[in-house]
């Protein structure tokens, strides 16, 4: 109830996904890793779709053959004092991407006040676990993957024809604004708040950390919250 006021009071809106929805060319290998590797709930809905469950967030994946190798971007919250010991807990399990800006394997992102580190999944997705210390969520108990909170982050490609202008009818569609800790530049746009980001970038940009991987327009589902309102974004 206090945060709520608060929230009321000052306008504080807060996003949160809470659905995602995505494509993959084979569910099989998906399953085992996101059930083993990063020891998440996992169930099959049905005989083509996977259900990940990661802490308010949902993530499904459709098995198709439609597009080809779709790769999508998603982000994982976990409580900041809790980096350190998800950092080893992961790197025990796969190799993690290098990050050439700083020369190793944690991104610091001191305007965003936040930590992360990257790897993949089997079906070539790039996952990252971060820690955003002005969530201001401490917890005592050890690290484990019931401490992932929601899915926090989920790349947005658009075509590079008119691309300010998709960003800006989705925004207004949406009610949404700018991440207010990353200003908008010409490739890259955060819209929303530590608890639920866009990413969005133009097709054909390397999707960071990596050197090689490019962003295309791959189909998916969100559903999401902003504050009391809901929003659904789909693209086929």
């Amino acid at each position: 109830m206090v945060v709520d006021y608060f929230r009321e009071k000052y306008r504080i809106i807060i996003m949160n996904l809470q659905q995602i929805n995505v494509k993959a060319n084979a569910t099989g290998t998906l399953f085992l890793f996101y059930k083993n590797i990063m020891e998440l709930p996992v169930v099959y809905i049905d005989a083509c779709r996977m259900e990940v469950k990661a802490g308010a967030s949902k993530l499904i994946f459709e098995e198709s053959n439609v597009v080809k190798d779709p790769v999508y971007h998603l982000a994982f919250n976990i409580p900041s004092n809790k980096f350190d010991e998800a950092f080893k807990w992961m790197k025990a399990k796969l190799p993690l991407l290098f990050i050439k800006d700083y020369d190793g394997y944690v991104a610091e992102f001191t305007n965003w006040n936040a930590r992360s580190f990257y790897f993949e999944d089997p079906a070539g997705n790039i996952l990252e676990i971060i820690a955003r210390a002005d969530l201001h969520d401490h917890v005592d108990e050890p690290f484990s993957s019931a401490l992932i909170r929601n899915i926090s982050e989920i790349g947005l490609v658009f075509s590079n024809e008119d691309f300010d202008e998709q960003v800006r009818g989705f925004m207004q569609n949406h009610d949404l604004s700018y991440f207010d800790k990353q200003p908008p530049m010409p490739h890259f746009r955060a819209v929303g708040d530590h608890e639920g980001l866009f990413i969005i970038v133009p097709e054909d940009r390397v999707w960071y950390p990596t050197e090689n991987k490019r962003s295309k327009l791959a189909p998916m589902e969100i559903h999401f919250s902003s504050g009391k309102n809901k929003g659904i974004f789909a693209r086929k």
